[in-house]
């Protein structure tokens, strides 16, 4: 007679964490513009965008920059992490903070904090809303239930800009503020690197996981000085 012993949950859980790291790191090729941005989205309204003031605080190039790593369709299937609620706020004229990643199905709040009115925006084909005018201690909220880039702006004020990225890949994060990054326990196989930067935009590089060890991997985004 065949004997057949019962699997423990944490046995699953160990089959389950098995896998390599991955350990990477990004490299911003050319030196970004502070020149700020006076975005086409107020064309596309038929709205004239105003002079945005120049902004002379240093920039962490990394903190506006979301690395994501996906499987193939030829890779393991994945599962998203859970949603979660972020808050975006309005405040100095501007969106704190300027990038944030998250996954599908999450919320996002955008609190105005600033003693004058804000129209929050986005023409993004992944989520397009318009939030309408609101003043002070006022919020609305949006749920961003399909992956891609959601280009955030304000009706009134062109210098004020954000990108929200949603992703369905259980790994993402913002780099360091020296470009590194690692994600643990991946599973074997192929996978793609995504680099998407708020001003460079989406950059990739392919590789292959092992069942275990690790991998290092290096994604260079390319950057006009004139941008």
């Amino acid at each position: 007679m065949k004997l057949v012993y019962p699997v423990s949950g944490l046995l699953l859980f160990a089959i389950y964490a098995m896998g390599a790291d991955v350990h990477g790191h990004a490299l911003i090729t050319k030196r970004l513009s502070k020149k700020a941005l006076s975005p086409i989205v107020y064309n596309l309204r038929g709205t004239s965008a105003p002079a945005a003031p120049r902004d002379a605080d240093p920039v962490d190039e990394f903190d506006r920059m979301a690395v994501i790593l996906e499987a193939r369709k030829d890779g393991p299937k994945l599962s998203p992490n859970p949603p979660v609620t972020e808050m975006l706020n309005q405040q100095g004229a501007r969106f704190d903070p300027g990038l944030i990643v998250v996954p599908v199905g999450s919320t996002v709040g955008f609190p105005n904090s600033d003693p004058i009115f804000h129209n929050v925006f986005s023409l993004s084909k992944a989520q397009p809303f318009d939030l309408g005018y609101y003043p002070k201690g006022q919020s609305r909220t949006v749920k961003f239930n399909n992956p891609g880039v959601v280009q955030v702006y304000c009706h009134i004020h062109a210098n004020m800009y954000a990108a929200i990225v949603v992703t369905a890949s259980p790994w993402f994060q913002k780099p360091a503020s020296d470009g590194s990054f690692s994600f643990s326990n991946v599973p074997p196989g192929r996978y793609r690197l995504t680099a998407w930067h708020k001003i460079a935009g989406l950059h990739k590089v392919e590789i292959e996981v092992p069942e275990t060890g690790s991998v290092d991997v290096t994604i260079r985004v390319p950057v006009d000085t004139e941008q």
